[in-house]
């Protein structure tokens, strides 16, 4: 329920208070002077702690919270990091120097909003999280359930981030702050700043405030990854003759998903019988360098005329501009490959080669460059009104836009070395190579010798995507005087969104003639060109390529204009229509509260209604020959809802809700424009990609059943089962389609294509457990203020997906784990809050997880499995004065080895393993 912020909110019954009212008095201190008492001020982590408590006690959804110490300090460096300690909560994507990808309960699909307003960032759905600065946060609420007011897109659930507004305050206020970051890996230390100050004075007109909150965040990174290809089957050794990769064309089907078999001997039936040998395709490392700026600022203007009105103007800007260069070092495996008098080294009791010695192994390295903007802009007009002593009322207009632009360019280095040994588990799943196992001592990978490469490829792109929004919303609250109903809520939002993506298509190619030399342009005649990547590697691991030859990144951006023209031929970028899209929504929603008290003393209230939406999505998007192809996407939803909480004693509650959530396709998924593709082989029939203008939204059936104790004060211990029928699942998709495809081949009418494109031909089930922990005991001396809290997390989670064939037949499901899902994942965090000093040691981890599909291409198992992950982190305050605290920060102090694979044998099937960087900050805050 919303209510206005001068009217204190009433609870929903009076046995309901007193409920609430015995809880909220066990958290306050007995102050009578008789027993010689004092007032004991809650600050600092524990302030955080105990916030977050109590809003969850007290919201009739299941919300668990995180609350900022002080102004400027919410914990972590990144918003999403601070939220892997929420129960439920599993958090993804470590890299870049920051943690990015949430999910809740196991799912990413969240919806995030800014004070319950839909954001969104350029031509998405959804906002990039950590682009939010820290400083500028008041909250942030997870909402696991929701009410029909609530926005309902998300089958996960939904965040909410507060920021401040000047009414938030009892007068003046103003807090900066100041912290610099050090990025281990990068040796780079960087600032991030914030200043707030904001005020409220009565005047003739009413009461008035003003709040400025700015911020600025600088970033420079470095990731390194160290990576195994894909494998493919091989025709195993004949004397001396080369290991010759098997086509699929010659017998095999690729895709599957658990991979061709791996038992000695397994032969390919259609290849004469022939057995085969897994082996991968290539290796490869980066070493990953970025520089990141986010700037942000938040300006809110109120007026409270009187005591029954209220008016809010907000406006939020967030900024986002990064440059990335990677360099990559590739090694082909495949190309060609044959035996130099070294055995074959195959894993026991498999048919997969673990080490070999090759070749003439074609090899490149690539400088990629790549710089990106995004500026969003959120303007907000709001008005609050007590019309009588029953009804209030509140109405805000809405408008957002936002823009994200970025080029790419890649700039290849090519070399052939003549003998390697290459071990594709060397230990822990990273690869070991070696270009000198006789020990020559030529090193073709050293950056002095550069006439061992030669100017190969490049690659050039760019995209510009925007989007835009205009909401109006309408909401109100009716109090009712019966003896169990006792609010009634009512709303209408409409949305009018529009987006558009635009792109260079992707220009790639040799070099040109050079006019001086009459031949093709070369590195020695690009002066400037080459550098070396010589920086210690993989932290110096042994048998990790350290150094190779690559594109200076200085001379790449400053001649990028004579590299395309001159020497690669490329034409200017172009940047051409992909899709354009008008999006209209209407959301109406009725909600009422109800409360009773039995005569044995339980008290039981809670909360049902309905949600309806109405969507129409009108796409158009170019065909082959420019004219645009349109469709139009309509759906609607009914959502209801039940959720009550039973208050068994003062300090003892039980919950129980069934909510439907749905979420809307996105607007790349909807693009209706397929391409064709005739066939070229004689295989009989064609291919085809594209979006699906017929898709439908995701729906979701919730059920939540939770018991929470309030046993002390700032305390809490609950455990809460919740399960998540989910229809609809939107997955990648080959079908037959017959088709008469003008101009495909020439007068052959209707034809087979094989289309691959999003569908709603998937099914999905995930329940679950999640146990919270918080307090803080009453200890004497030294002890006193230490607290505990820790969670624990458990899931289960299935989904059907159709099995099809090589001509997109169905052929039978198969029942896989949902990605993004770890079956299980915890946190603990010990607190420390007494008198100046405050401070948490944290630690979070997830188990392994089934990630996403590796292409249809391969002989491997095509699923993608992360590693376990882990966090230790730490932060540390010390109040100096009342107004200036310093602070200390450390993330990633353990700087584990993240490792993926394919497949559930990470022995046999390595794949990818990358090193993020530790980070220490040292940093003052200031508050008057």
């Amino acid at each position: 329920m919303k209510h206005t912020t001068w009217v204190q909110p009433s609870c929903i019954a009076l046995s309901l208070c007193s409920f609430v009212s015995a809880a909220a008095a066990q958290n306050e201190p007995d102050n009578d002077p008789a027993l010689g008492l004092e007032e004991i001020v809650v600050t600092g982590v524990r302030y955080s702690m105990s916030q977050a408590v109590e809003l969850k006690r007290e919201t009739m959804q299941i919300v668990d919270a995180i609350v900022a110490e002080d102004i400027g300090k919410f914990p972590d460096n990144n918003v999403v990091e601070s939220m892997q300690r929420i129960p439920g909560v599993q958090v993804t994507d470590r890299g870049a120097g920051e943690v990015t990808g949430v999910s809740i309960r196991g799912l990413s699909d969240v919806t995030t909003t800014i004070n319950g307003r839909n954001i969104f960032t350029d031509s998405g759905r959804s906002v990039a999280l950590q682009d939010i600065p820290s400083t500028v946060i008041n909250r942030v609420d997870v909402y696991k359930t929701r009410s029909p007011e609530n926005i309902s897109r998300g089958i996960a659930g939904q965040i909410d981030v507060h920021t401040n507004r000047p009414f938030d305050f009892d007068g003046f206020k103003t807090a900066a702050s100041f912290r610099g970051i050090h990025q281990e890996q990068a040796e780079e230390t960087d600032p991030q700043v914030s200043f707030l100050m904001s005020n409220r004075w009565q005047t003739e007109i009413g009461e008035l405030g003003a709040l400025l909150n700015v911020a600025y965040t600088k970033t420079n990174y470095r990731d390194m990854g160290v990576h195994a290809g894909a494998s493919f089957p091989f025709e195993p050794l004949d004397g001396a003759a080369p290991l010759r990769q098997i086509a699929p064309a010659e017998g095999w089907t690729p895709g599957t998903d658990r991979g061709l078999p791996i038992a000695p001997g397994s032969t390919l039936d259609q290849n004469s019988g022939q057995a085969y040998l897994h082996w991968r395709d290539a290796m490869f490392n980066f070493d990953f360098r970025g520089e990141r700026e986010r700037p942000a600022a938040n300006l809110a203007l109120q007026w409270a005329p009187n005591d029954r009105s209220e008016y809010t103007f907000e406006t939020f800007y967030t900024g986002y501009e990064a440059e990335v260069y990677n360099s990559l070092h590739f090694q082909f495996l495949n190309s060609p490959i044959y035996d130099l008098n070294d055995p074959v080294g195959i894993y026991p009791g498999t048919n997969v080669i673990r080490s070999r010695t090759l070749g003439d192994g074609f090899s490149f390295t690539s400088g990629d460059i790549e710089e990106s903007q995004t500026d969003s802009f959120l303007y907000a007009l709001r008005g609050e009104w007590l019309v009588s002593d029953s009804l209030t009322l509140e109405s805000e207009i809405v408008y957002q836009e936002s823009e994200y632009k970025t080029d790419f360019w890649g700039q290849r280095f090519a070399r052939s070395a003549p003998e390697f040994f290459i071990d594709i588990n060397g230990g822990g799943g990273v690869p070991y190579l070696d270009y000198d196992p006789t020990g020559s001592g030529e090193a073709i990978t050293d950056p002095a010798l550069v006439d061992n490469y030669w100017l190969d490829w490049a690659f050039d792109r760019g995209e510009r995507r925007n989007g835009d929004a205009l909401t109006w919303t309408l909401d109100g609250d009716y109090q009712l005087d019966l003896d169990w109903l006792s609010e009634v809520s009512f709303g209408v939002r409409w949305d009018q969104r529009s987006a558009d993506v635009r792109t260079n298509v992707l220009e790639s190619g040799g070099p040109q003639i050079n006019p001086a030399t009459g031949a093709p342009f070369t590195i020695a005649d690009l002066d400037g060109i080459a550098t070396a990547n010589t920086d210690e590697f993989f932290n110096g691991r042994s048998g990790v390529v350290q150094s190779w030859a690559i594109a200076d990144q200085d001379y790449v951006q400053s001649n990028v204009d004579y590299l395309r023209s001159d020497v690669y031929g490329f034409s200017d970028p172009s940047y051409e229509p992909v899709f354009d899209v008008e999006e209209t929504q209407l959301a109406l929603y009725l909600q009422a509260d109800f409360a009773t008290e039995f005569d044995n003393g339980l008290v039981l209230d809670g909360r049902f209604g309905l949600r309806y939406l109405d969507v129409e999505t009108d796409i158009k998007s170019p065909g082959a020959d420019g004219a645009f192809v349109s469709a139009t996407n309509s759906n609607d939803a009914l959502l209801p809802s039940l959720m009550t909480r039973l208050g068994i004693t003062d300090d003892l509650m039980a919950r129980f809700s069934y909510t439907e959530t749905f979420n809307l396709p996105t607007f790349a998924d909807l693009n209706p424009y397929i391409q064709y593709f005739p066939d070229v082989t004689n295989i009989g029939y064609g291919t085809a990609s594209g979006g699906n203008a017929d898709l439908q939204p995701i729906e979701s059936e919730n059920l939540d059943i939770s018991l929470e104790w309030y046993f002390a004060a700032d305390s809490v211990l609950y455990a809460t089962w919740f399960q998540r029928d989910i229809t609809n699942f939107i997955v990648p998709f080959r079908n037959a389609v017959v088709v008469d495809v003008p101009n495909d081949v020439p007068d052959i009418g209707d034809y087979t294509y094989i289309l691959s494109q999003p569908d709603n031909a998937s099914k999905a089930s995930l329940d679950g457990w999640e146990f919270g922990f918080t307090y803080f005991p009453e200890l004497e001396g030294w002890l006193e203020g230490f607290g505990v809290q820790a969670s624990y997390t458990l899931l289960d989670s299935e989904q059907d997906l159709p099995v099809v064939d090589q001509e997109g037949r169905v052929i039978g499901t198969d029942k896989v784990a949902m990605g993004g899902v770890s079956d299980s994942s915890y946190s603990v965090i010990l607190a420390y809050d007494k008198g100046a000093f405050s401070g948490r040691l944290s630690y979070f981890w997830r188990e392994d997880f089934y990630n996403n599909n590796e292409a249809a291409l391969f002989a491997n198992p095509l699923q993608v499995w992360r590693g376990e992950e882990e966090s230790l982190d730490m932060q540390l305050s010390w109040a100096v004065t009342d107004q200036w605290t310093v602070t200390f920060d450390a993330t990633n102090l353990t700087e584990p080895t993240y490792s993926w694979n394919y497949g559930d044998n990470a022995d046999l099937f390595n794949f990818h393993n990358y090193i993020y960087s530790r980070t220490f900050a040292f940093g003052f805050r200031y508050s008057l």
